[in-house]
């Protein structure tokens, strides 16, 4: 597999899961909410393949399981399902915060989502500043003291999306009161936030869909996980 490259029409040897079931059939755990059962569904039917062979993610972490959350909630309706599933959980956590965003892209559709159903306003960070205009790295609302922020991100492994974002979102003055992600795959994200002081959730974990955890280091805590990782030849992207 080739970077970039994975899609639905040319995967070879993977295959989706039956409809009604987990990740290869397997049972699912009942979900505190209808919302969050509705989104699993949304996002083991439209976003989820299983490979007969492991195969390397950005993040570094090995899985037969491949989750493509842009994918899953393509559809207007299943991004405003999550979106509202993340109304629910700020609601439920007692949050209140005037902008939502998080690194691009994967933080994009669900920030606008998000921007639409709660009211607020959404922003997006750049990888890298603009190289011409006024070089921000922020775009979309204007972030400052005494504004409160929603770091989001679609997928998270080792949580590095999230501490790049927040990274600059900090520069800016503006407070993070929460790093809210889709999907956990791996369990260790909630570490690397904590350590910058930043509490950390998911609405879904590999458990709710039945699919393998990865087995991947916090980003900035584990050996060698001192800077950004780069995908390799063969790492497919977007789901770690």
């Amino acid at each position: 597999m080739t970077a970039g490259t994975l899609r639905r029409d040319d995967c070879a040897g993977m295959t989706a899961p039956d409809a009604g079931s987990g990740a290869g059939g397997r049972a699912t755990p009942t979900l505190p909410t209808p919302l969050l059962g509705r989104l699993r569904d949304a996002v083991l039917e439209r976003g989820y393949l299983r490979a007969a062979e492991p195969f390397r993610l950005s993040s570094g972490g090995f899985s037969r399981d491949y989750i493509d959350m842009r994918r899953a909630l393509a559809q207007g309706a299943d991004l405003r399902l999550a979106a509202e599933a993340v109304l629910e959980r700020l609601t439920a956590r007692g949050f209140a915060v005037d902008a939502a965003g998080g690194l691009t892209m994967g933080a994009d559709p669900i920030a606008h989502a998000v921007a639409v159903v709660a009211g607020c306003e959404w922003f997006s960070v750049r990888k890298e500043a603009k190289s011409h205009g006024a070089g921000r790295r922020v775009e979309g609302a204007e972030l400052g003291p005494g504004r409160r922020v929603l770091l989001l991100e679609d997928t998270a492994s080792t949580g590095r999306s999230s501490l790049e974002a927040l990274e600059v979102v900090a520069e800016t003055g503006a407070e993070v009161v929460l790093a809210l992600a889709v999907l956990d795959r791996a369990g260790v994200a909630a570490a690397a936030l904590a350590a910058r002081g930043v509490a950390f959730d998911a609405l879904l974990t590999w458990t709710d869909l039945g699919i393998e955890r990865l087995s991947v280091e916090p980003f900035g805590l584990g050996p060698g996980s001192s800077g950004p990782g780069s995908a390799g030849p063969g790492d497919v992207t977007g789901s770690g």
